[in-house]
């Protein structure tokens, strides 16, 4: 992967070319920081100012996909004019969301036969997302996240036709085998668009890397200190994304003049206070 900032000028060359640009997000770790609890991560009033003119601009299409359900990632950003996707694009996404009844029933038989088990395991606990289970163990010993990973994979067994397991960062997360992952959902979005787009899929976890995958002509960016992924650029984290945010909003529009299009690019390598600001 390639450092983003340091191959800016190339990147800006590219991003001036496109008339629309479709943006899409990852949520937790990439907007935000991650926390213990999933109730407790919020964007903070920079990322939401950035998202607000981003939503706003003519060039730009906005989504959010997170593995959150969908009125939880709206709420905690209440940005308006952005497309909110949950469970992993599945839910909000074009043409619809339908769950069928197996996959529900199977779902209720995991959440039933873990739920006493893992009771007994510090620092293991299960978020219940209704079509979806996400196991969490981020404050589990190791030797608690080694018997509750036996444990989950032993109730899965009888239910791999309609369950599937995705690693996350300090959980696993089951799906329903028939929820399509990120990468299904930003095609789906992208041919849904009523004109061409430039797609940008900005993520921090091993389930963005589908969405990397299906961008090959797109600017794919992961977050964090993986060192191994299908994105071609990297951010170093959340601060470096909201750094990122505020230089997409500030591009120079094609149909500026020369004039106005170099004022405009120098703030890209003189930083303004308020970006200097939101970056602490």
């Amino acid at each position: 992967m390639l450092p983003l900032f340091e191959h800016w000028p190339s990147i800006v060359r590219q991003l001036r070319g496109a008339s629309t640009i479709a943006l899409f997000l990852d949520f937790d770790g990439t907007l935000t920081h991650l926390q213990p609890r999933p109730e407790d991560v919020w964007p903070d009033g920079c990322v939401r100012h950035n998202l607000t003119l981003l939503a706003r601009s003519r060039r730009f299409r906005v989504w959010i996909i997170s593995g959150r359900r969908q009125r939880d990632v709206r709420n905690r950003v209440r940005v308006p004019g952005i497309r909110y996707l949950g469970l992993h694009g599945w839910e909000g996404r074009q043409g619809g969301s339908f769950l069928s009844e197996d996959a529900q029933r199977a779902l209720a038989s995991l959440l039933n036969n873990l739920t006493r088990p893992f009771a007994g395991i510090s620092g293991i606990w299960i978020e219940n997302k209704e079509f979806a289970l996400t196991v969490h163990y981020r404050k589990a010993p190791l030797t608690g996240v080694m018997r509750a990973r036996d444990l989950l994979h032993t109730a899965l067994g009888p239910l791999a036709r309609q369950l599937r397991i995705l690693e996350g960062k300090c959980v696993w997360e089951i799906l329903p085998r028939e929820l399509e992952d990120k990468g299904a959902a930003v095609r789906k979005e992208l041919a849904a668009l009523s004109t061409s787009a430039l797609p940008i899929y900005v993520g921090d976890d091993r389930v963005d890397e589908p969405a990397f995958s299906a961008l090959p002509e797109g600017l794919t960016v992961c977050v964090g200190r993986r060192t191994e992924s299908r994105a071609r650029y990297r951010l170093a984290g959340v601060a470096q994304v909201r750094i990122f945010l505020d230089k997409l909003r500030n591009l120079p529009d094609p149909s500026a003049s020369p004039s106005v299009t170099r004022t405009i690019f120098h703030h890209f390598h003189a930083p303004s206070e308020r970006q200097v600001a939101c970056t602490l």
